[in-house]
């Protein structure tokens, strides 16, 4: 079986199937959890758990794990063994070949999920790595599923549906203004909204709303200061930057997001006078061409109205702000005024 992604996976739990091998992996936390347990649920009967479902941690010998799959479930049809970030990625290559075989003979009654939440696992068919053999054996004899982080279109509706089954309406835009304000993360987002409707009280939810409940990430306040800046808004940019001081949020951390800004507007516009289309730019960068549309969207306008002269100069600027910030004891308040003008000045 292919790797799954997370609609692979939920359509293929919908099914009667009869895979029995799993590996779940990815950088979403909450997906990764929600799923594992859904699978659990559907394999073994909560009240006979204590006698079919077996939990074994990190590096639990792998031996112990095969020899109880040998077992035959009690009163039931199948047992479940959950096996937690085991590090599968540091075995050689003669006991990968011995789990292999061990793998082929687990019986079907026997439910295994190679569950990995805290351990990263990388899985890259360009390169040839230890995570992608491992991979391909689940692959080969169960199934793989790397449940990263959602589309935006797919977090925006898990938003709506979300609001909805709490009462409250959700619109699309108030949808996206939210993940702008909380990030993509999807367990921060569903806390986030579950404050977001308890505030509304069966209203529709509004950006006022959302300002007044939902705690913005520093790359949502960061990226706050650089749209004032592209905008030619140059109090609301201080004001913000201040907020972020006050809050306690890192110069570096400050100067690092403002970067990266600028950065993309480099790599955009230069993209563009290579006279590259919008899939060749997300291509040559590496950005996701699912999601990469709506994050260039608000700095497009910028990086066709600035000239390169103009966006090495505030890169020159930040990297100068960095560079002082990390090798001499200057006030955080005192340089960030001073980057925020220059840059203020050149986006004039």
């Amino acid at each position: 079986m292919a790797i799954l992604d997370e609609d692979a996976f939920a359509r293929l739990l919908k099914t009667e199937t009869q895979t029995h091998i799993w590996c779940i992996f990815g950088d979403d936390a909450y997906l990764k959890e929600y799923y594992r347990d859904k699978l659990i649920s559907q394999t073994v009967d909560d009240s006979l758990k204590f006698f079919n479902f077996h939990v074994y941690e990190d590096e639990t010998d792998l031996e112990n794990v095969f020899a109880d799959a040998e077992n035959l479930p009690m009163m039931a049809q199948k047992t479940c063994l959950l096996i937690k970030d085991h590090p599968l990625n540091q075995l050689g290559s003669t006991q990968l070949k011995a789990f292999e075989k061990r793998l082929a003979d687990v019986p079907e009654s026997s439910v295994l999920i190679f569950f990995f939440g805290r351990l990263p696992v990388t899985y890259d068919q360009k390169t040839n790595t230890k995570w992608n053999a491992v991979i391909d054996l689940f692959a080969k004899y169960g199934a793989a599923v790397n449940l990263s982080h959602r589309t935006r279109r797919k977090t925006v509706q898990m938003l709506i549906k979300g609001a909805a089954a709490r009462g409250v309406t959700l619109s699309p835009d108030e949808a996206e203004y939210l993940i702008d304000r909380a990030g993509e993360d999807t367990m921060t987002l569903r806390s986030e909204l579950d404050k977001v409707c308890a505030y509304a009280e069966g209203q529709a939810v509004t950006k006022e709303m959302i300002d007044r409940t939902v705690i913005k990430t520093v790359e949502a306040s960061v990226f706050e200061v650089s749209e004032a800046l592209f905008a030619g808004n140059a109090d609301r940019a201080f004001e913000t930057a201040t907020e972020l001081l006050r809050q306690k949020t890192s110069l570096q951390a400050i100067l690092g997001a403002l970067s990266g800004a600028y950065v993309n507007i480099y790599r955009l516009k230069t993209a563009r006078e290579a006279g590259k289309t919008a899939d060749d730019f997300a291509e040559s960068f590496g950005y996701n061409k699912k999601t990469y549309a709506y994050a260039f969207r608000k700095i497009s306008a910028f990086a066709k109205k600035s000239s390169m002269e103009q966006i090495t100069k505030s890169l020159d600027i930040l990297l100068d702000a960095d560079v002082k910030s990390k090798s001499s004891v200057v006030n955080a308040g005192t340089l960030l005024t001073e980057v925020l003008s220059s840059l203020a000045a050149l986006a004039g």
